[in-house]
């Protein structure tokens, strides 16, 4: 029994190497922080103690002199009149305006920010892949496994051990070589876990969401109908509807679950795609990608040019706009569509939604091609494009309403033309 208990902890431990390490690392970092608070701490009571030292000798040299004054007016007995001496007392340490100097210096403030953002950045990344791909990221490679490993040996040999000892030793550490360290290992790690998330997603398709149970499993990316869309903003669930792209834009576009993951040679997105997609960067400028030196394409002729939007892509979707009455809530989702939709209570209106450049640069993929982003975050499966022309059209096809308003590079605009 106790056998077969420490096979299922063994096994167990297997299955979170990566999430085991990724912990580590956190709980690192933690204790890189907890050390320098203890060490700023303790050079301000030092400091304390220095200026309280400092009144202490100014104390007894004071009593010294006076004792002194005593005896000589001892001595002096006999005359008339005693002078009356007063010592000036000395200034007072003006060590206390300096309590707070480590907390006014650049080095420590960025080092103490690196140290306390460093594990939560690290845990973020791993929590946004593992919800994508499960288990399996959470035991990781062998090639992650060794590369946080190492992170792990840097933090311990570097952060850790230059604080100890300056705790031990009393003498200020290297603030510069412990933020570069400190920032050279949230790098390192956070740049391991996306190593390991582009490796998975070239070796085979990884379904990126568990089926709720009971639910039907989807093999394809797929758009809901134009009912389908207002329905899901109403708050009601209908079960997705395909839509045909044109046969131009059909032949440009493959899914990436339909093919094996050596077909598609290299990672689904540009890195510098990557960075668009997990930080705020500012907008495209550039036609020339700055990492892999993709000539990103200009905008053709056609193009929205109203609000500002020259270089942008205009997509309108249909919706349907009704009353939401407890006459249809009471006769179930079971009935038909033309009970639920009467044509007195519905009205279709046309929003339309600008894809800016920037959320076309986010897409391209290393040397060409797009990948979409929507379905990575929405959809089972990858979607790979061939042109620019392609990609708008996917988007505006297979993507809804509520899809568009989660992404920041997708802009809704402010009128809304009505359907005749």
């Amino acid at each position: 029994m106790d056998a077969a208990n420490l096979a299922e902890k063994k096994e167990l431990k297997q299955a979170f190497v990566l999430a085991t390490l990724i912990s580590t690392i956190a709980g690192t970092f933690i204790t890189g922080i907890n050390l320098y608070d203890r060490l700023v701490e303790q050079r301000r009571q030092r400091k304390r103690d220095k200026g309280q030292n400092k009144r202490i000798k100014e104390l007894e040299a004071r009593l010294n002199t006076a004792e002194e004054e005593r005896t000589k007016l001892k001595e002096e007995q006999g005359k008339q009149g005693q002078r009356k001496r007063a010592k000036g007392g000395g200034s007072a340490s003006d060590s206390d305006a300096d309590d707070d100097h480590d907390r006014d210096d650049d080095g420590a403030r960025h080092l103490r920010r690196s140290l306390q953002h460093g594990g939560p950045s690290i845990q973020r990344e791993y929590d946004r892949f593992y919800n994508t791909m499960g288990q399996k990221f959470a035991r990781g490679d062998l090639v992650a496994q060794t590369q946080l490993q190492s992170q792990i040996i840097v933090l311990q040999s570097t952060v850790i051990k230059l604080l100890e000892e300056a705790l031990l030793t009393g003498q200020p550490p290297d603030l510069s070589r412990l933020y570069n360290t400190s920032e050279f290992a949230r790098e390192g790690s956070i740049r391991a876990l996306q190593d390991q998330y582009q490796r998975f997603l070239q070796s085979a398709p990884i379904p990126r969401r568990g089926p709720r149970p009971g639910a039907p499993i989807r093999r394809t990316s797929s758009t809901p109908s134009l009912r389908g869309d207002a329905a899901s903003e109403a708050g009601w669930d209908h079960p997705p509807v395909r839509k045909a792209l044109p046969p131009a834009a059909a032949a440009n576009l493959y899914h990436d679950g339909m093919r094996s993951g050596t077909n598609r040679k290299g990672p689904l997105f540009c890195p510098y795609a990557v960075d668009l997609q997990h930080s705020p960067s500012p907008t495209l400028v550039h036609v020339t990608c700055p990492a892999c030196g993709t000539l990103l394409e200009n905008p053709p002729a056609g193009r929205d040019e109203r609000e500002g939007c020259q270089s942008s892509w205009r997509i309108e979707k249909e919706v349907v706009i009704r009353d939401r009455d407890r006459d249809w809530e009471r006769r179930g989702r079971s009935s038909s569509r033309g009970s639920r939709y009467g044509d007195k209570d519905e009205k279709v209106d046309t929003k339309s939604f600008i894809l800016t450049p920037r959320f076309v640069a986010k897409c391209h993929r290393p040397d060409s091609g797009y990948a979409c982003y929507l379905c990575l975050c929405h959809r089972d499966r990858d979607t790979l494009c061939k042109t620019e022309e392609t990609l708008v059209s996917h988007v505006a096809g297979k993507h809804s309403i509520a899809e568009y308003k989660q992404d920041r590079d997708i802009k809704e605009m402010a009128r809304t033309l009505p359907y005749r």
